[in-house]
C-alpha cells in the first residue's frame, strides 16, 4: 500500500538525503514544538507500531513528538518505517520552502536545511476524510518542449456520494502548467495487478514473479530488497563504492528471473523513481545558462537543436531515463528505458521487453544507475497474456481553483490550453462522476496528467558555455560535477557541525 510506501515522502526524503549526507551531519537546534494543524500525520515504525502525531521536533537524529493522546515520545530516525500525511485544510501548503529531511513532511522549522528541489504538481486524493498525497506526475518535464503525459496509480482515491475528488496543487518554487487531467478507471479481475506503460498502454500482471537472485557490483545480495513492494529499497549511493573517476559514479545490478524457454516477450513491473539528486542536478544545470536561459528554453520549446541535444543527453547519462539491458545470445542488449518519477513519490510502471533471443530458461536484466540518482523498491516479470479489463477515461465534471474560478475547460483536452498555478499553495479541486463498476471485478484508478513545470530561476550572469558544451559532449561530466558539488556540501556541513 502507498501508505507504507510513503517512504517516498519519509525515507525517500530521510534516507535519500542521508545518501548525500549522513543524518548525523545535520544538526537541528532545539526549538518550540509546532502544531501540525491542518494535517493528520501518521508515523509507522519498523516494528509495526503506528503513531498518530499532534506535533514533533527534530533534534539531531531524534524525533521528539506528542501523540494524539498527549503521550510524549522520543524516536530514533532509524526506527521510522514510513510517514503519511493527510491534508485536511485545502489552503494549507503541504510543503514549506526552507525545510529539510523529515521536517519537509511534518512542517517543522529547521536551523539548517536545504530547500526542497523543483518537482512537478502534487496530486491529492480524497479518501473520505481528507486529501492524501497520492501522485507526482511527469517529473523532469522542466519546460514546454519536454512536456509529456504520465499515468500514476491513485491508491487512496475513494468514492463519496458516487463521486471522486482530487486536489492538484503547486507545493514548490515553480510554475505548474497543467494541460490535461483525467482519471483512467480500470476494472479487472481480483488478484490481477494493473500497471501502465509510459506510452499509456495498460498491462496486467496475473502471475508476477520476483527476481530469484539480484546482486550489485559490490557483491551485495539485493533479492530480498527488490522482491516486494514494501518500501525497503535499493538506493545506490556514493558510499557504496570507492570513487576515482566518472566510471565509478555508476552502480550496477544484475537481476535473474525464471523464463519459459518459448517466451518471446516479458512484461516487467518496476516500482522505482529518481531522487532529490536528479531535481537538484536539473536546477544546477539550468543555472549554468545564466541570462541565456530564456533563449535556451525557446530553442528547446521550438524543437530546435537544443531539444535534440538535451534528449540525447538524457538517454546517454541515465539520470532520468535508465537503460534496461537484457542478456541475449549476442551479449547485453538495450531493450527498454525505465522512466524516472519522483522525487517525493515513486510509482509502479510496466515495460514490455523483447526476449526472443534470450536462450535457456533464465532472463537476466542489468541496470547501471548513476549513484545517488535512483531508488528501486521492487521488480517482477510476467509472461502471461494480458487479462481482459474494462476501462473508462473520465474528464472532470467540475474544476474550481482557489479563487472559485471554473478551470474545467483548461483540463479536459491535451490542447496546449493550460491551467497555470504560479505560486506555492495555488491549487484546484476536481470532481469526477464515478462510473458503474463491472460485476465481479476490482477497480484500479490512475491519474492521466499532461503538462510541464518551470523552475524559478533568476537568469543572471554569463552563460557557462564551455561547461555546458562539455556536459553535453563528454560522457560522465554531469555525474562528476554533481559528485564534486556533493563533496563541497559535505565539507561545508562538517565545518558547520564542528562550529557547533
Amino acid at each position: 500500500m502507498k501508505t507504507q510506501r510513503l517512504k517516498a515522502l519519509a525515507l525517500s526524503i530521510i534516507v535519500l538525503l542521508a545518501c548525500s549526507c549522513s543524518l548525523s551531519t545535520y544538526y537541528f537546534a532545539p526549538q518550540e514544538m509546532k502544531q501540525t494543524s491542518g494535517r493528520e500525520v501518521v508515523v509507522i515504525l519498523k516494528d509495526g507500531t503506528t503513531l498518530d502525531l499532534i506535533n514533533a521536533n527534530l533534534i539531531g537524529d531524534k524525533l521528539f513528538c506528542t501523540l494524539t493522546n498527549n503521550e510524549k515520545k522520543e524516536l530514533d530516525i532509524a526506527s521510522i518505517q514510513s510517514v503519511s500525511v493527510t491534508k485536511k485544510d485545502n489552503n494549507l501548503p503541504f510543503l514549506y520552502a526552507g525545510v529539510g529531511a523529515i521536517e519537509i513532511i511534518l512542517g517543522i522549522g529547521a536551523a539548517t536545511a536545504p530547500s526542497p528541489p523543483g518537482s512537478c504538481p502534487f496530486i491529492f486524493s480524497f479518501d473520505g476524510r481528507g486529501y492524501v498525497f497520492d501522485a507526482e506526475p511527469y517529473g523532469g518535464a522542466i519546460c514546454r518542449g519536454l512536456k509529456r503525459t504520465d499515468w500514476c496509480e491513485l491508491e487512496h482515491l475513494a468514492t463519496v456520494d458516487n463521486r471522486y475528488r482530487l486536489l492538484v496543487s503547486n507545493e514548490l518554487e515553480e510554475i505548474e502548467n497543467i494541460d490535461e487531467l483525467k482519471l483512467l478507471v480500470v476494472d479487472h479481475l481480483e488478484g490481477v495487478k494493473v500497471a501502465v506503460e509510459p506510452n499509456g498502454k495498460i498491462r496486467t500482471f496475473a502471475r508476477p514473479v520476483p527476481p530469484r537472485s539480484a546482486a550489485d557490483d559490490q557483491g551485495r545480495d539485493l533479492a530480498a530488497l527488490l522482491a516486494t513492494d514494501d518500501g525497503q529499497s535499493w538506493r545506490p549511493s556514493y558510499e557504496d563504492k570507492a570513487i576515482h573517476g566518472s566510471a565509478d559514479l555508476k552502480g550496477e545490478a544484475i537481476l535473474e528471473f525464471p523464463k519459459p524457454r518459448e517466451a518471446k516477450t516479458a512484461k516487467l513491473l518496476v516500482h522505482a523513481g529518481t531522487t532529490f539528486s536528479g531535481s537538484q542536478a536539473a536546477e544546477g544545470f539550468l543555472k549554468l545558462f545564466g541570462r541565456g536561459i530564456s533563449a535556451w528554453y525557446d530553442e528547446v520549446n521550438g524543437f530546435g537543436p537544443a531539444y535534440y541535444r538535451v534528449m540525447s543527453w538524457y538517454a546517454r547519462e541515465e539520470l532520468y531515463l535508465l537503460h534496461i539491458r537484457v542478456e541475449t545470445e549476442h551479449g547485453w542488449e538495450q531493450r527498454g528505458l525505465l522512466y524516472g518519477g519522483g522525487p517525493f513519490m515513486t510509482e509502479n510502471k510496466a515495460y514490455t521487453l523483447d526476449v526472443h533471443d534470450v536462450p535457456g530458461d533464465v532472463l537476466r536484466i542489468k541496470l547501471t544507475p548513476p549513484l545517488n540518482f535512483w531508488t528501486f523498491d521492487s521488480f517482477a516479470v510476467d509472461y502471461s497474456e494480458d487479462a481482459p479489463v474494462s476501462t473508462v477515461e473520465l474528464a472532470p465534471v467540475q474544476a474550481l481553483d482557489r479563487a472559485g474560478r471554473d478551470v474545467r475547460e483548461d483540463l479536459v483536452l491535451n490542447d496546449n490550453r493550460y491551467l497555470v498555478l504560479p505560486r506555492i499553495g495555488d491549487s484546484a479541486e476536481l470532481v469526477f462522476d464515478a462510473p458503474p463498476q463491472a460485476q465481479g471485478t476490482v477497480r484500479t484508478i490512475f491519474i492521466k496528467a499532461s503538462g510541464y513545470y518551470d523552475i524559478q530561476l533568476d537568469g543572471q550572469g554569463e552563460p557557462q558555455s564551455a561547461l555546458i558544451d562539455k556536459i553535453f559532449i563528454v560522457p560522465g561530466t554531469a555525474l562528476r560535477n554533481t559528485y564534486e558539488a556533493y563533496l563541497r556540501a559535505q565539507e561545508l556541513r562538517n565545518k558547520e557541525t564542528l562550529k557547533r
